[in-house]
């Protein structure tokens, strides 16, 4: 009952609380406050994902023993990863802590900082860049059957306010948009609005996967809303508020930075299907244009030799006036496991290009951006279908600062859960994990939920799932609620946990009718032995899945089984 107390209480206090960002920013604040062990506590967090200046200031902390003992060898080794990282600043503070160290200690703080350079640094195994690849950026969304339009915010339309939202959902066995959940919206809740309305008037094409209908996971939808004729007295505010952020981020500002991404994203003129943007200095821009016309990709089946995951990961390619490759070179920080690396090649040497843009003896440099899934076959969701994919994209070539995509990692590292959210929402564990890990609320819902729609999730990640779910039960998130009531309602035995299932349920249903609440209540009675209970909330499941344009047949079943005293399948 106690669980259950907590639980009532998040939701009570759900709607007024904001969930304190564990981030850089928050941590700086403690520290300036002299509140140094919690500042450290939230620095530690933030540095093991890669920020620089999360890094240094552990060095100082330990340095000046602030809110932890004092210990020159990893204030050293801290200061020399937050170098690494690029962080420079770091570089006269090293210089003080090496004048205090022996040379016996300083053989073992240089040990301690190649240890921490290879767990956090610019290409560290723990570092959030590192968990980039690993995300199902290949996802693409069955068509639609109906297809409203989205309506400007009339207000923000006159003014010449341009604005994005985006949003993440799954899609049912009748083509009905379920489990909305907001990934981003800029600079007003307005366009999200907007969005939502389209998405949920919306009707997707159902598919069918070896004669069975099938769910679709981790759908996403983004509107833009940009006037052509941008008003100038607006043009002006936001290259003023562009200037302020770009000022902000520069000095590490986590919040700053997360808004200059969104500005930069929302501002680009460009088909972002289309065109990569790419760091200048880096590379050139292309020569000329590529338009890739087919891989001829040898098909690709899960392998296990790799593990079950998404990969991603990126080459520059030139080419010559027929659009055959004439020679390439792996980009980026991941390096991929040699399989996919060859058929990679392969389908470079193999795939139809047209190229134009005058006539040139090398076309290029292009970005080829390979996809290749290697999650297990799925009776329940179609997305395991899209094994593999190959992007041509022309290159623009741009400083840094003017990356969306930089400034998104920098926010991210600095624990910003709304980067994080962003980076992570193809189902990517290694970032939503982190993000879940550090109390984020959404996240851990959505982690657990790509766990639980996996095939066959190992006893560990279930595991994990569960306590994901419950932490974000206990703030009130009601699918987090739901979802947990279904895992103890499908798998437990256990008297307590199906009573809690029942409870959980209870609080749900109270906010909204949600069939499959009612289906995991009516379930856990059941294997309570309370079938008159347990019939009651089935045939109240049957009535709002029709309600609301669920598929019945499966809880129609459940109710006959539930009629007869007997437990229904899943």
């Amino acid at each position: 009952m106690k669980k259950l107390a907590s639980v009532i209480a998040g939701v009570l206090l759900a709607s007024q609380s904001v969930c304190a960002s564990a981030n850089a920013d928050r941590a700086m604040d403690l520290y300036l406050n002299q509140n140094y062990a919690q500042a450290f506590k939230l620095f530690q967090k933030t540095a093991h994902l890669g920020h620089g200046k999360s890094q240094f200031n552990l060095g100082v902390q330990y340095l000046r023993g602030q809110g932890v003992a004092q210990d020159p060898i990893l204030a050293y080794a801290y200061l020399a990863v937050a170098i690494e990282n690029g962080f420079l600043t770091a570089k006269q503070a090293l210089k003080t802590v090496e004048r205090r160290l022996t040379p016996e200690q300083m053989k073992t703080a240089e040990a301690k900082a190649n240890e921490l350079i290879g767990l956090y640094g610019k290409a560290g195994s723990e570092n959030i860049r590192y968990a980039l690849p690993f995300g199902r950026d290949y996802n693409p969304t069955p068509k639609r059957t109906e297809n409203p339009e989205a309506k400007y915010p009339s207000s923000l339309f006159n003014k010449g306010i341009p604005g994005m939202a985006r949003y993440l959902f799954d899609i049912d066995r009748n083509g009905i948009v379920r489990d909305v959940q907001l990934l981003q919206s800029y600079p007003s809740d307005e366009f999200a609005e907007s969005v939502l309305e389209k998405l949920e008037n919306s009707r997707y094409q159902i598919l069918k996967v070896g004669g069975s209908l099938r769910k679709f996971s981790q759908a996403q939808f983004g509107g833009v809303f940009k006037r052509t004729d941008i008003p100038e007295e607006t043009l002006k505010q936001l290259e003023t508020k562009h200037k302020k952020l770009l000022a902000q981020a520069k000095r590490g500002n986590t919040k700053a930075q997360a808004e200059l991404a969104d500005m930069l994203e929302l501002m680009s003129d460009d088909d972002m299907l289309k065109v990569a943007y790419l760091a200048k200095g880096d590379v050139a821009n292309s020569v000329g244009e590529a338009n890739l016309l087919a891989s001829n990709a040898e098909p690709f089946s899960p392998s296990s030799s790799l593990n079950e995951d998404f990969y991603n990961f990126n080459y520059l390619v030139w080419l010559d006036k027929q659009g055959n490759t004439i020679r390439y070179e792996a980009t980026g920080d991941y390096k991929a496991p040699d399989i996919l690396e060859q058929r990679a090649i392969s389908t470079m040497q193999k795939w139809q290009v047209l190229v134009s843009g005058g006539e040139q003896q090398e076309y290029g440099p292009f970005l080829a951006e390979f996809f290749y899934n290697n999650e297990a076959r799925n009776n329940t969701y179609s997305n395991y279908i899209n094994r593999q994919n190959v992007r041509l994209k022309q290159i623009k070539a741009k400083p840094r600062e003017e990356l969306p995509n930089y400034w998104r990692l920098k926010a991210a590292q600095g624990g910003d859960f709304a980067s994080l959210m962003l980076l992570g929402a193809g189902c990517n564990l290694h970032i939503l994990g982190t993000a879940a890990d550090l109390g984020h609320t959404p996240a851990q819902t959505l982690a657990a939920k790509c766990i639980l729609q996996k095939s066959n999730a190992s006893k560990e990640l279930l595991n994990q799932a569960r306590g994901w779910l419950a932490d974000a039960a206990e703030q009130g998130d009601y699918i987090a609620m739901r979802e947990l009531a279904g895992v103890y309602a499908r798998e437990s035995h256990n008297q307590g946990e199906l009573n809690y299932a029942i409870e959980l349920t209870k609080l749900v249903v109270d906010e909204k009718d949600d069939p499959w609440a009612y289906e995991y209540m009516a379930a856990a009675y059941a294997k309570l032995g309370q079938f008159e209970e347990a019939v009651d909330m089935q045939e109240k499941a049957v009535e709002e899945a029709w309600d609301k344009d669920y598929f019945v047949d499966a809880a129609k079943a459940r109710l006959a089984a539930y009629e007869n005293s007997k437990l229904g399948t899943w």
